[in-house]
C-alpha cells in the first residue's frame, strides 16, 4: 500500500487479532480502528479542525495510540508531551506551540494530583471544553464507540506532507525544539524499517520506550502496519517486562541498552525471556561493540540490530538482521532505502570513504522544520540536507561508523542532556561559584552526567546530596549529576582560560577511585569457574590462583603456599572427602584487605568445619590461610579462604592501574 495516511496503513486483514496488549488489557484490530474513528468524530465535535494542535499527555497505553491516530485522522496536529514532565513545564511547551486542545491520560502528574489536567489547561490557556480525560479509569477508547464507522481522513492524500505531529527534542538547548513531522515521513520510516528487517520480524513486539519519542512511535506504527501485536508494558522494570514477554510470548523488542542489560540480570530471565525473544531493536546512543557482543550472548536466541537517527529524521541508517555480528556490533548500519546519507566536509562538499565529517541526510523522512524558529536556526540547508551535528565516516562496505558529536551533548540512556542547562541550575544555588558539567563513560547508560564545582565560601560545608536534592526541584531527575566533585579551583591553561581537558581527566580519575571503592565494598570477583569432579580439572584453577597471587603483590613463596592450599582444598573435596561432591564452584574475589578464594557445592559440610584438622590436607590449608570460615548465603555452605595482602599492598591502586588511563 503506497498511501501515506496513517489510518489507512493500520492493518485490516486480521480484525480479531490482538493489536495492543499490556498491563492485563487487550484490544483487537477491530477495537482499535473503531476507537480511532469514534474518537476522531468526537474531536471534530469538540472543535478540532485541520491544523488544530492537540496535546497528548500520558503513559504508553492503548488509549495513547488510539488517541494519536484519531487526532491525525481528525485533521489535528498531535503535540506529544513527556509523561514525566511537570504541569508547569508542559504548559510552557503548549504555549510555545500554540496548542489549544488537550487529551490527558495517566501520567506522573495525575498520579500525584487527579486535577492535573485542569491545572495544565489553566496554565496553558486551554478552555475546559477543549479537554478530554482519557485516563484508563475514565475512558476505554477501544470500546467507547461500538457503532463508529470510518470517515475520510481530514487531510486527504494531498495533505500527507503537512505537519501531523510534533515531537520535542530533549536537551540540545535549555528549551526543547518542536520537531514537526508529517504522516508521509512516518510512513516512509515504517516502510523502510519493515523492508530492512524483512522476514526476521515476529508476530509481536514489546515497545519499552516512550511513545512520545520517535523510536517508540515508529516501532508501534511499523508493527501495526504488519498486523503484529504491540505490547505496551506499564513500566520498564525488569520484573514487569519479564512478565509481559512471558505472558504474551513476545518475539521482538525495542528498547535502549540500559533496559536490555537490566532485563538480562532479572531472576527468571533464562526461563521466560531467552526462549521468546528473537529480534531486538536497540537505539539511544548506547551500544559499544563489547556491550552488543555481551547482549548477543545473554539473549541467546535473539538477533540485535542497531539503528541511528534523530527526532528530525528516523531512522537514517540501520543494520539488517542478516548482517555479520561484527557489523551489527561496531557500526550503525547502512542508509535506509531511498535516503541519501553522506559525510559533509563543512564547505558544501562531501568526503570520501574513511574520512570523518558531519553526517548529513536528504530524503523523504526529514522533518518539516522546527516550529517557530527562523531559517538560520533550522538544520536543513537550502539544498535539503539535514545537518545532524554528529561526526562519522563510511567504511568500504558502506556501513556508517559514528565518531562523536559536534555539540557537547551528553547522551544518557537515550536522553540528550545539555551540560549548559545543568550548569545554569547549579550556578543558581547558594555558595556555588563555578560549575562545569561533563559526560563520563558509563557501562549501562552509555554516558553519565558528572559535575565539578567550586564554592564562593571556602569554609562552607559541602553537601553533595543536598545539592542533588536542590537540583531535582529545578531540572528533570535524569539530568541530575551522578557525582558532584568539589575543587578549590579549576585548572587553567596558559591563556588563563579553563583547561577543560585537564579538568575532565582529573574528574575521570576521581570517578575511577569512587568506582573502585564501591566495588571493593562487596568484593571484586575476578574468576568464577566450575571445576568438574575430576582431578585433571584442578590444574587450570590453581594456575589462575598462582598468577593472580603474584600479580597482586604476594611474594613467590607466599604465592606458592596459596596455590598449594587451593590445590589441597580441591583435591580433598573431589577425591577424599566423599564421592558425591559433584561439581565445585570456585570464585576468586579481591577484597579490600585480602584475596578470597571461595568454594561451594551441593554436598555435606567440609571436614575442617568439623575440626578434623589432624589430616595432612587440613594442616597444609590452615598453615597458608589467614582466615578460613564458612558462610551460608542460601542455606548451603560456602567455604572462604582469605589470604591477607603483604607489605601494605594497596588493592585500590592495583585496580586503578588495571583499569588503565583515558
Amino acid at each position: 500500500m503506497n498511501t501515506s495516511l496513517l489510518s489507512m496503513r493500520l492493518c485490516r486483514d486480521y480484525p480479531a487479532r490482538p493489536a495492543i496488549v499490556g498491563s492485563g488489557a487487550s484490544c483487537t484490530y477491530e477495537d482499535m480502528l473503531r476507537g480511532v474513528w469514534g474518537l476522531s468524530q468526537k474531536l471534530r465535535a469538540m472543535g478540532v479542525q485541520k491544523g488544530s494542535r492537540v496535546a497528548l499527555w500520558g503513559y504508553n497505553s492503548a488509549n495513547w495510540l488510539i488517541a494519536f491516530f484519531a487526532i491525525i485522522h481528525a485533521g489535528g496536529t498531535a503535540t506529544l508531551v513527556n509523561y514525566s514532565m511537570s504541569g508547569a513545564d508542559a504548559a510552557e511547551l503548549l504555549t510555545m506551540t500554540e496548542t489549544t486542545f488537550l487529551l490527558c491520560g495517566d501520567n506522573a502528574e495525575t498520579k500525584k494530583n487527579p486535577d492535573a489536567m485542569q491545572r495544565l489547561a489553566a496554565l496553558a490557556g486551554i478552555p475546559s471544553e477543549h479537554c478530554l480525560d482519557i485516563r484508563s479509569a475514565a475512558l476505554d477508547l477501544s470500546h467507547a464507540f461500538p457503532d463508529a464507522v470510518e470517515t475520510p481522513d481530514a487531510r486527504g492524500e494531498d495533505g500527507a506532507g503537512e505537519t501531523a505531529f510534533i515531537i520535542f527534542t530533549s536537551g540540545t538547548t535549555s528549551r526543547p525544539k518542536a520537531v514537526q513531522l508529517s504522516q508521509r515521513s512516518l510512513s516512509f520510516d515504517a516502510d523502510a524499517f519493515n523492508r530492512g528487517i524483512g522476514e526476521q520480524a515476529g508476530r509481536s513486539i514489546c515497545v519499552s520506550v516512550p511513545l512520545f519519542h520517535i523510536l517508540g512511535l515508529l516501532m508501534s506504527f511499523a508493527y501495526l502496519c504488519r498486523g503484529a501485536t504491540v505490547c505496551l508494558p506499564a513500566n520498564y522494570k525488569s520484573e514487569t517486562l519479564l512478565r509481559e514477554i512471558d505472558a504474551y510470548r513476545i518475539s521482538d523488542m525495542a528498547a535502549v541498552g540500559a533496559i536490555y542489560l537490566s532485563l538480562a540480570e532479572a531472576e527468571g530471565f533464562e526461563e521466560h525471556v531467552v526462549p521468546n525473544l528473537h529480534l531486538c531493536m536497540i537505539a539511544g546512543g548506547m551500544s559499544t561493540p563489547v556491550q552488543m557482543m555481551r547482549l548477543e550472548l545473554q539473549f541467546a536466541n535473539a538477533t540485535f540490530i542497531n539503528m541511528y537517527g534523530q527526532s528530525e529524521a528516523a531512522p537514517l541508517t540501520m543494520v539488517r538482521p542478516t548482517d555479520l555480528v561484527e557489523q551489527r556490533a561496531q557500526t550503525v548500519g547502512r542508509p535506509i532505502d531511498e535516503l541519501d546519507v553522506r559525510i559533509s566536509d563543512g564547505k558544501g562538499g562531501f568526503l570520501p570513504q574513511g574520512e570523518i565529517g558531519e553526517v548529513v541526510a536528504r530524503g523523504g523522512n526529514l522533518m518539516n522544520g522546527y516550529d517557530r524558529l527562523p531559517p538560520e536556526k533550522q538544520p536543513i540547508d537550502e539544498n535539503g540536507w539535514l545537518h545532524t551535528g554528529d561526526l562519522g565516516y563510511f567504511d568500504a562496505d558502506g556501513y556508517l561508523h559514528l565518531s562523536g558529536r559536534i555539540k557537547d551533548i551528553i547522551i544518557r540512556g537515550g536522553e540528550n542532556i545539555s551540560p549548559s542547562e545543568v550548569e545554569s541550575a547549579l550556578n543558581q544555588l547558594d555558595n556555588i561559584r563555578e560549575a562545569k558539567v561533563m559526560g563520563a563513560p558509563h557501562p549501562i547508560y552509555g554516558e553519565s552526567v558528572e559535575a565539578c564545582v567550586t564554592m564562593t565560601d571556602s569554609g562552607a560545608s559541602f553537601d553533595q546530596e543536598a545539592i542533588k536534592a536542590a537540583l531535582r526541584t529545578a531540572i528533570a531527575r535524569f539530568k541530575v549529576p551522578s557525582h558532584i566533585f568539589l575543587y578549590d579551583s579549576f585548572p587553567l591553561n596558559v591563556n588563563g582560560k579553563l583547561d577543560q581537558r585537564a579538568l575532565h581527566a582529573d574528574m575521570l580519575m576521581r570517578i575511577k577511585r569512587l568506582t573502585v571503592d564501591e566495588e571493593l565494598a562487596g568484593g571484586v570477583t575476578v574468576f568464577d569457574v566450575v571445576v568438574k569432579n575430576s582431578s585433571y580439572a584442578i590444574v587450570p584453577v590453581t594456575s589462575l590462583v598462582s598468577e593472580l597471587a603474584a600479580s597482586v603483590g604476594f611474594a613467590r613463596r607466599r604465592a606458592l603456599s596459596i596455590r598449594l592450599a587451593v590445590e589441597e582444598m580441591l583435591t580433598e573435596r573431589i577425591t577424599d572427602a566423599y564421592s558425591a561432591a559433584g561439581n565445585i564452584r570456585v570464585r576468586i574475589t579481591l577484597m579490600p584487605e585480602w584475596l578470597r578464594v571461595s568454594f561451594s557445592d551441593d554436598g555435606a559440610e567440609y571436614f575442617i568445619d568439623k575440626r578434623r584438622d589432624t589430616s595432612m590436607s587440613a594442616k597444609i590449608i590452615l598453615r597458608a590461610v589467614s582466615d578460613f570460615h564458612t558462610d551460608y548465603p542460601e542455606g548451603k555452605p560456602v567455604y572462604c579462604m582469605d589470604f591477607l595482602y603483604e607489605n601494605e599492598f594497596s588493592i585500590q591502586e592495583f585496580l586503578l592501574k588495571s583499569k588503565g588511563d583515558d
